[in-house]
């Protein structure tokens, strides 16, 4: 009986450290005053998180996604290294509005997609949905929550 109270009280200790470190935020965009369809983006605020971002991961729905937030405002650049899904890659300021998008980025690719200017979130998303949206620099970009801040 001791040791069962133990083990069980050694998975609840334990239990909190293998949660995701990322949770996910319902997020659209606002073009010519209509809402585009709401992604769930999975939200990465830690460096590990951002450098694994969507690697090795084969499918992605299109109401799905993953916002980078980084702990300051600065010019941005992603690759495609690793990663086997066509992306759109929208940088968004801190006033969230976008910034510029890289569309279609080719998968398995390893030369930069750079911002048009300073970005502190980044949101992938399926390619060929900013076509599809209207997406354009300037662009609202609406979360449903407040958004984490970047843990380093």
């Amino acid at each position: 009986m001791r040791k069962r109270f133990l083990c069980l009280l050694l998975l609840l200790v334990l239990a909190p450290a293998c949660r995701s470190e990322s949770e996910t935020l319902p997020v659209h965009f606002v073009v010519s005053g209509e809402s585009t369809p709401t992604v769930n983006a999975e939200v990465v605020t830690s460096n590990k998180a951002r450098q694994l971002g969507l690697m090795y991961r084969r499918e992605m729905t299109d109401d799905q996604g993953m916002l980078f937030v980084f702990p300051d405002e600065q010019p941005r650049s992603f690759w495609m290294k690793n990663t086997y899904i066509e992306l759109d890659i929208i940088y968004i300021s801190s006033e969230l509005r976008v910034v510029s998008v890289s569309k279609r980025a080719r998968p398995l690719t390893m030369n930069k997609r750079n911002s048009e200017g300073p970005a502190k979130y980044v949101l992938e998303v399926n390619g060929g949905l900013a076509d599809k949206w209207g997406l354009a620099p300037g662009t609202q970009f609406v979360a449903g929550a407040e958004i984490p801040s970047a843990t380093d």
